[in-house]
C-alpha cells in the first residue's frame, strides 16, 4: 500500500494554499449526480448565438477551496439546487436556477477533507469522507435535503488525524423498492451500505484502494443490475503483480468474474492502474464496458489505453496508446447525430510548463481511433489545463441532432467542441482553477453549465445559461447520469449471452451471440442453433409456457408453469455459475468461485451442452458438494458421492475405501469447502456434523487424486491435509 500512503501525502500537499495553480491528486471517477431536471432559467441578457452568459455566481468560503469533489444536482422535488463540498469539509447548497443559499446549508460539515463527488437520490445527497485506517469500514454520510445528517456509517472511531482520503463516488439504485449504495475506499475494500442507517451489507477485500465510482449496469439484460468495480493491484503476495483490475459484483456481494490488467505491456496488453471510473453502453447488440488503464511502472505498449470488455469479463479491445494518461473516465456519446454511440477519451499532453487537452474518438466496436484532435488545442493549454478528475461532458449545444463536447482547458475555462468535426464552438471562462467535473440541465429555452473551483478569493460556484441548446440524446444525460440520479449507465436491452444464477428465460426469449441462440421456445423446448440456425441441441421438453433458470444452487433446469422439473443440468456448486452461449451453438455452464483474499474469481466449465461432461475432481475455496453429487478421481477409478443419507463416501469400483460415518434424514447433507480451507458436512440452516478439522488459510483446493487420496493443498500444490483411506 506504498502508493496508498504516497497519495495521502500529495493530497494533504495540494491544499495548502488556495492559488491558481495546485498539484492535482490522484485520478477520480466521473461523478453519479442526478439529471434530467429542467428549471425555469433566470434572466441573463441577450447572449451571443453558441455562447455562454454567467447566471450567476457565489463565492462560498474565503480562503478554501472546491477541488476534485464534483458537484451533485438534487431534484429536490420542482426545487432543484446544486452542492459542492469544499476541500475543508464544508457542505453548500444553492438554488439551481438563481444562486440564492438553501436553508439550513449554512453550517453543514463532513468534519473530514472532501475529495469524492458527491451523489444523490434526488432528496438526500451522499458523500464518503473518511478512511478509519487499514482495511476498516470508512465514513460514509448521507445528509437530507435540509442540510442535517441523517447518518455516519461510521460515528464510534476518532480519526486523528483525519485522513480524508476517499475519492470514489457512491453509485446508488433502486432494488425492490429500496436504495442501495454501492462504494470504493482508500483500504482495500469495497463495501455497499445500508441506506437506512449506513451500516454495512457487505464488504468485498479488494486489490488495493479503490478511486474510482463503480458502475451500475444490468449486463445480463434480466431486469436486475450488477455493480462494475475498477480498482489498481498491488503486489503483496508471491506471484502478485502490479496493475489494475476489473470486477462485476452481484447487488449481494458475490463476484461473477474479473480480469487484470498487468503493469507490463510486453507481457499483457491491456495494462495498467485503474482509477477511471468505468462506463457501459450496448455496442452491437451486447452491453461493452470502457475505462482507462494506465500507471507508472508500465513498459511497452500496454500504458495509457483505454480497455474494454464485455458483461463477462472477456476483453474487448484496447485502444492504441494514448498521448497521455488514460486517468479521466470515457464518456459515450453519439457525436455523429446517428443514434451510434462513439467512445470519447481525454488526456493531457505537457507543452513546456503547460499543459492541453487532447480528445479522441473511439469505434466502441474496435477501438479503432476515429478522431483526434492532437495538438490543435494546444492554444487551449495552461498551468492547469485539466486534472484526472475532470471528465467530458456533452449536450447538443448547436441543435444539429449531434452531441457536443465540454472539454476541460485553460485554466478556469471550458471549449466546447462540435461533435461532428471538434472544431470549436465557444468556450466558457470561469476564472477559477477547477478539477471536478460539471453538471449540465436544461433551461426552458436552452441549457445550464454549473460548476465549482477556487480562485485568490476561495471557493466558488458558478453557473452559466445558454439560449438556444438541448441535451439531445444518446449523451451524457444517458450514460453518466439519468432521472433519479442513480449511477446506472445506459439503456441496456437484453438478454444478451449469458443467464446468470438465480435468472429466467421466459418462454419466447433467447440468448443470443455472433448469430447464435439458446431459445426457451413457447411450446416449452429450449433449443441451441447456431449461426445458419440449424438446431444444434434440445433439452426435447414440450410443456408450452415452460420456463430456463438458473437456480441459486447452480442448476441448469427447464421448468413447466406448474414448477415440475422437466430437465436438468444437475451441476449445482458453491460460488455464481452461469450460462454462456458460444458462437457455434453450443453452450456452457461455468462455475466461478471467489474468496475473502485477493485472489481472483476462478471459472470452470461444469456442463457443456456438446462432447464430454467434465469430470470434477476437486472443490475450490468456497464450493459446495450438495447431496446426490460426486467427485471423480482423473483416472475415474475413484468416485466421492455425497449421499443422501448424510454420509460421505468414496468409493473404488463397488469398494467403499473411505467414508465419513455420519447421517441425517433430511437427505440436505452438503459437503462444504470454506473461504479459509475449512472442510466440514452440514445440513444448511442445521448442525455441522463433522468437521475435518483442515482450516488452513491459504488452503486452495480439496481434491480427489488418482492413488485414492482425498487431500486439501496449497496454490502452490503442498499437501495441507490428508484423509485416511484403505489402500
Amino acid at each position: 500500500m506504498d502508493r496508498r500512503r504516497q497519495a495521502i501525502a500529495l493530497l494533504i500537499g495540494a491544499v495548502a494554499a488556495v492559488a491558481s495553480v495546485v498539484v492535482a491528486p490522484p485520478a477520480l471517477a466521473a461523478p453519479a449526480v442526478v439529471g434530467n431536471v429542467t428549471d425555469p432559467g433566470s434572466p441573463v441578457g441577450p447572449a451571443a448565438v453558441g455562447g455562454f452568459t454567467q447566471s450567476w455566481t457565489r463565492q462560498i468560503t474565503p480562503g478554501e477551496a472546491v477541488s476534485t469533489s464534483s458537484p451533485v444536482l438534487v431534484a429536490n422535488g420542482n426545487s432543484p439546487f446544486v452542492v459542492a463540498a469544499e476541500v475543508s469539509g464544508r457542505l453548500r447548497a444553492f438554488d439551481l436556477s438563481t444562486g440564492s443559499s438553501i436553508p439550513g446549508w449554512s453550517n453543514t460539515t463532513t468534519g473530514f477533507m472532501n475529495r469524492a463527488p458527491l451523489s444523490s437520490d434526488g432528496s438526500n445527497v451522499y458523500i464518503p469522507v473518511a478512511q478509519d485506517g487499514y482495511d476498516r469500514y470508512p465514513q460514509y454520510k448521507k445528509f437530507n435535503a435540509s442540510g442535517s445528517l441523517v447518518w455516519n456509517s461510521n460515528p464510534a472511531t476518532q480519526f486523528s488525524p483525519p485522513p480524508g482520503f476517499m475519492l470514489s463516488g457512491m453509485a446508488l439504485t433502486k432494488l425492490d423498492g429500496v436504495w442501495q449504495i454501492f462504494a470504493g475506499s482508500s483500504s482495500q475494500f469495497i463495501h455497499s451500505v445500508n441506506d437506512a442507517n449506513g451500516s454495512q451489507r457487505w464488504g468485498f477485500l479488494n486489490a488495493d484502494s479503490t478511486m474510482a465510482t463503480p458502475a451500475i449496469a444490468d449486463l445480463y439484460g434480466f431486469g436486475r443490475p450488477q455493480v462494475i468495480f475498477s480498482s489498481d493491484t498491488t503486489a503483496s503476495f508471491p506471484g502478485d503483480r502490479n496493475g489494475g483490475i476489473l470486477r462485476i459484483m452481484t447487488d449481494d456481494g458475490k463476484q461473477i468474474c474479473s480480469a487484470t490488467q498487468f503493469a507490463n505491456g510486453d507481457t499483457y496488453k491491456y495494462s495498467g492502474y485503474n482509477n477511471s471510473s468505468p462506463a457501459v453502453a450496448e455496442v452491437d447488440g451486447a452491453p461493452l464496458i470502457v475505462f482507462g488503464s494506465t500507471g507508472p511502472v508500465q513498459t511497452g505498449a500496454g500504458a495509457n489505453q483505454i480497455v474494454a470488455y464485455d458483461g463477462g469479463c472477456r476483453p474487448r479491445w484496447a485502444s492504441p496508446p494514448l498521448a497521455g494518461p488514460a486517468e479521466p473516465s470515457p464518456t459515450f456519446a453519439d457525436v455523429s447525430g446517428t443514434g451510434r454511440v462513439s467512445v470519447l477519451a481525454l488526456v493531457g499532453v505537457r507543452d513546456g510548463a503547460n499543459t492541453y487537452p487532447r480528445v479522441v474518438e473511439l469505434n466502441p466496436s474496435t477501438g479503432v481511433v476515429v478522431h483526434d484532435t492532437g495538438s490543435a488545442l494546444k492554444s487551449y493549454g495552461g498551468l492547469l489545463a485539466y486534472t484526472p478528475s475532470m471528465s467530458i461532458v456533452t449536450a447538443d449545444v448547436n441543435n444539429d441532432g449531434a452531441q457536443d463536447l465540454f472539454v476541460p482547458s485553460r485554466q478556469g475555462a471550458f471549449v466546447v467542441l462540435d461533435g461532428r468535426t471538434f472544431g470549436v464552438l465557444t468556450t466558457i471562462n470561469t476564472n477559477m482553477a477547477i478539477q471536478n467535473t460539471p453538471i449540465i440541465t436544461a433551461t426552458a429555452n436552452g441549457i445550464r453549465f454549473t460548476i465549482a473551483g477556487y480562485n485568490g478569493l476561495g471557493s466558488q460556484i458558478s453557473s452559466y445559461t445558454m439560449v438556444g441548446g438541448v441535451l439531445g440524446q444518446r449523451g451524457w444525460r444517458e450514460f453518466g447520469n439519468n432521472p433519479q440520479l442513480t449511477g446506472l449507465q445506459g439503456s441496456l436491452a437484453g438478454p444478451y449471452r449469458e443467464l446468470l444464477e438465480g435468472q429466467v428465460l421466459w418462454p419466447g426469449q433467447a440468448l443470443r451471440y455472433g448469430g447464435a441462440s439458446l431459445t426457451m421456445q413457447t411450446d416449452g423446448n429450449l433449443v441451441a442453433r447456431d449461426s445458419g440456425g440449424v438446431p444444434r441441441w434440445s433439452s426435447g421438453t414440450f410443456q408450452a409456457g415452460s420456463r430456463l433458470a438458473t437456480g441459486v444452487d447452480g442448476n441448469l433446469e427447464v421448468r413447466s408453469p406448474s414448477n415440475a422439473l422437466l430437465w436438468q443440468a444437475g451441476v449445482g456448486l458453491g460460488g455464481v455459475e452461469r450460462t454462456v452461449l458460444n458462437a457455434d451453438g453450443s453452450f456452457r455452464v461455468y462455475s466461478c468461485s471467489w474468496g475473502s483474499g485477493r485472489q481472483l474469481t476462478r471459472c470452470r466449465v461444469i456442463w457443456t451442452s456438446s462432447g464430454p461432461q467434465p469430470v470434477l475432481d476437486h472443490l475450490l475455496y468456497g464450493e459446495t458438494l450438495p447431496p446426490g453429487r460426486s467427485l471423480t478421481s482423473p483416472d475415474r477409478q475413484h468416485r466421492l458421492v455425497m449421499q443422501f443419507d448424510g454420509n460421505l463416501v468414496l468409493w473404488r469400483g463397488s469398494q467403499v475405501v473411505w467414508q465419513s460415518f455420519t447421517s441425517h434424514p433430511s437427505g440436505r447433507t452438503q459437503l462444504v469447502f470454506g473461504l479459509y480451507g475449512e472442510l466440514y458436512l452440514v445440513v444448511p440452516g442445521g448442525p455441522v456434523l463433522r468437521d475435518f478439522g483442515t482450516g488452513f488459510k491459504g488452503a486452495d483446493r480439496f481434491n480427489v487424486t488418482n492413488n485414492g487420496n482425498l487431500t486439501v493443498t496449497s496454490p502452490f500444490g503442498d499437501t495441507l491435509w490428508q484423509a485416511r483411506v484403505i489402500k
